[in-house]
């Protein structure tokens, strides 16, 4: 019970103890003796290494993709996920029940034969290698995958987003409006006019959030004239950029059908199709900047296309799943950003694990904790995780007597 209200609450291990005597005290001690928070989080990591280790066990005899990528720096290192993911796509978004984390790898910083060294290595645990690796668009990562000698298919949103950028980044209209939305929130966050500011902007990846503050320009122009006086002072760029703001409303409608195409629905040959026809429909009959799109739309998707080996092949091209998980591990580790990456990571795979109902019904936990030894994640964190900061402060700082 502990483990899954980790796992799959937003809650600290303290609040887990919390709960846990909550049921207690309305349930005539139903629980018998609660386990402190240290208990819980050492049988979350050995549920986690059970998980992790057998990974590669339940894709043995399927066909699988890999999905890779690295964290963002936490405290001095970076983190190197690598899932298993079923290579046919199964007629929905992926979800975490499709999820195997394969591979855990943490370095200072990683280049491409490093990242292909782990690719082979989470291959390794499967038995056979995959159909095809799917990862962002930066160089480290297709240098990687070419490295393991493995097919690559690039993310869809990173990849449109990529287009993007290369089209309006520099465009002077552009770069005005998000100007103008940047001080409108910067000078009005705390006063009345608060209520009506736009969505907050991404400080890395910028253009894979563009569809938030493109809907909120297009509702605001359309409701710009209802608003009063003061209003209309602050947010007067709005109509002042009609154009801008309806161009790219055009264009964010035929990249969101293209995703939802994919994600949805798979990368196929007949999808191509479809999504071409939507190119053409859409941006090549726009302006220059989105012919610029629509052309490098279409010169991706044949490049990705060449993937499929025949017309019945629906691969995923999606990481999305990769992005959700890092997000997750980066709410739940610990703020201090001098303890970096700890045996703690280890709750990921159990968490992926035990979101699923059937599987968390199939999971033996008895089993695992007995299988499972303190020590093992012990020596697995000393194979695989370096001296955090914290405990070289305080081997320096005793030094001192």
């Amino acid at each position: 019970m502990s483990t899954l209200l980790y796992s799959r609450v937003n809650c600290g291990l303290r609040s887990v103890v919390t709960i846990l005597e909550v049921i207690n005290e309305s349930f005539d001690g139903i629980l018998g003796s609660v386990p402190n928070y240290n208990t819980i989080e050492n049988w979350v990591k050995k549920c986690g290494l059970k998980v992790y280790t057998a990974s590669g066990d339940f894709l043995a005899d399927k066909e699988y993709a890999q999905i890779t990528d690295e964290s963002m720096m936490i405290g001095s290192e970076k983190l190197l996920l690598t899932l298993g993911v079923p290579a046919e796509h199964q007629g929905r978004a992926l979800q975490y029940d499709d999820v195997q984390v394969l591979d855990i790898a943490i370095a200072g910083s990683w280049s491409g034969e490093k990242i292909g060294k782990q690719l082979r290595s989470a291959a390794e645990k499967t038995g056979h290698s995959p159909q095809y690796v799917i990862s962002d668009n930066a160089s480290i990562m297709r240098k990687g995958v070419c490295c393991a000698g493995m097919k690559h298919h690039h993310d869809i949103s990173h990849s449109l987003g990529m287009f993007l950028e290369r089209a309006y980044k520099e465009e002077p209209d552009f770069k005005d409006y998000l100007n103008s939305m940047t001080n409108a929130k910067f000078k009005h966050s705390m006063t009345k006019i608060a209520y009506l500011l736009p969505p907050t902007q991404r400080t890395v990846a910028r253009f894979l959030n563009l569809s938030e503050w493109v809907a909120w320009s297009r509702k605001m122009s359309k409701i710009f004239y209802t608003l009063n006086s003061e209003e209309r002072e602050v947010f007067s760029f709005i109509p002042a950029n009609a154009s801008l703001i309806d161009e790219l409303a055009e264009v964010m409608s035929c990249i969101e059908g293209i995703e939802h195409r994919f994600k949805h629905q798979g990368f196929s040959q007949t999808n191509v199709l479809h999504c071409l026809r939507l190119v053409e429909k859409i941006l090549l009959s726009g302006n220059s900047r989105m012919i610029k799109i629509g052309n490098s739309i279409k010169q991706f998707l044949h490049d990705e296309a060449e993937l499929l080996e025949s017309d019945q092949d629906v691969h995923n091209n999606s990481s999305d799943i990769i992005e959700s998980i890092f997000g997750t591990i980066k709410k739940r580790k610990s703020p201090n950003k001098l303890y970096g990456i700890t045996p703690f990571i280890l709750f990921a795979p159990i968490h992926i694990h035990l979101i699923q109902t059937e599987r968390a019904k199939d999971f033996d936990f008895k089993q695992a904790l007995e299988d499972i030894k303190l020590s093992q994640i012990q020596e697995w964190a000393g194979q695989n995780l370096s001296t955090n900061l914290v405990s070289k402060r305080i081997q320096r700082l005793n030094m001192a007597g």
